[in-house]
């Protein structure tokens, strides 16, 4: 066999053997599929900048609704409403958005993303979120006011009232009790996360379990009693009413601070009818509305008449 033949014939059997290998390893339709999609790689995609908009504003992300963040009006979720009447107090300018927890790099909201630094600043110099904790300090150092800490021990001691006793109270009427569950936990935060219906199922045997984990984790027997939840948070309300008495601001500020928010917080959504508490059901806020507690009402409005 002459040399040119034998070369040629070794290189058919080579390829006949590659293709069998191709057609051993791939499957007929998968060639198919690829004979009529050829497979390509297009150039890369610039970076998404979704907030060329808001880049020249901070922007503080929380539990809202979609309407209710375009307006700026007041967050349904006490921990974010805190931080936001805070920002406000503080004279800074910042435009609110409609978030989830999944949206933040520590897991919960709200988170504040500042402001670009310059005129030239992209999307990744901006992306630096201010997590919740730390949202005072960087209130305290942009902000158009400068505020003073009152006394630490008795502060401390006041906010634990609403930290704890009041905070209590408000897992257990928002999430175990059934009747605001489904009127006022379910539309706010359930079924705006999903439309399945077993994931809506999966959501709210969450948001249950975590509320009767943390009433558990407080509770100083293995029984939670619920009628001392409420009971307790009572006692709260009245001592924080005493602690007002007839000045406008608490601990007697010219000013009102991050204390004042932190109140106006759970004051202004248990009174709020927008809400939709079931009132029969509703026992954390209906001392509140009967004017058991005058001055934290007219606090309240001075705040909402403040900030919003």
């Amino acid at each position: 066999m002459p040399q040119d033949d034998e070369n040629k014939f070794k290189k058919s059997n080579v390829s006949s053997k590659n293709e069998n290998s191709l057609w051993l390893t791939t499957p007929r339709f998968i060639r198919r599929i690829f004979d009529h999609f050829p497979l390509c790689t297009h150039p890369l995609n610039e970076l998404p900048d979704r907030r060329r908009i808001e880049r020249n504003h901070n922007t503080l992300f929380i539990f809202a609704r979609e309407e209710d963040a375009l307006a700026g009006a007041p967050s349904f979720n006490p921990g974010c409403l805190k931080w936001q009447t805070y920002l406000k107090l503080m004279r800074i300018e910042f435009l609110t958005v409609s978030s989830s927890n999944h949206a933040s790099s520590t897991g919960s909201l709200p988170f504040v993303i500042p402001a670009a630094s310059g005129a030239n600043s992209t999307v990744l110099d901006v992306i630096r979120p201010i997590p919740s904790h730390q949202i005072q300090a960087w209130g305290s150092k942009h902000g158009a006011i400068s505020k003073t800490q009152p006394d630490s021990d008795r502060y401390e001691a006041y906010l634990s009232l609403l930290d704890h006793r009041i905070r209590n109270a408000w897992l257990h009427t928002l999430y175990l009790s059934q009747p605001n569950f489904d009127a006022v936990a379910r539309p706010l935060y359930i079924n705006p996360a999903t439309s399945s219906q077993p994931a809506r199922l999966v959501l709210s045997h969450n948001l249950k379990a975590a509320a009767l984990e943390e009433l558990t984790k407080a509770s100083t027997s293995l029984v939670i009693d619920f009628d001392a939840l409420y009971r307790e948070s009572d006692n709260a309300f009245s001592a924080l009413s005493n602690l007002l008495g007839d000045d406008d601001w608490f601990f007697g500020e010219a000013e009102p601070g991050l204390f004042d928010a932190a109140m106006f917080a759970y004051t202004h959504l248990l009174c709020d009818e927008e809400m939709g508490w079931k009132t029969e059901e509703e026992r954390l806020g209906k001392s509140l509305r009967e004017g058991k507690w005058k001055n934290l009402l007219a606090h309240e409005r001075r705040v909402f008449n403040k900030c919003y």
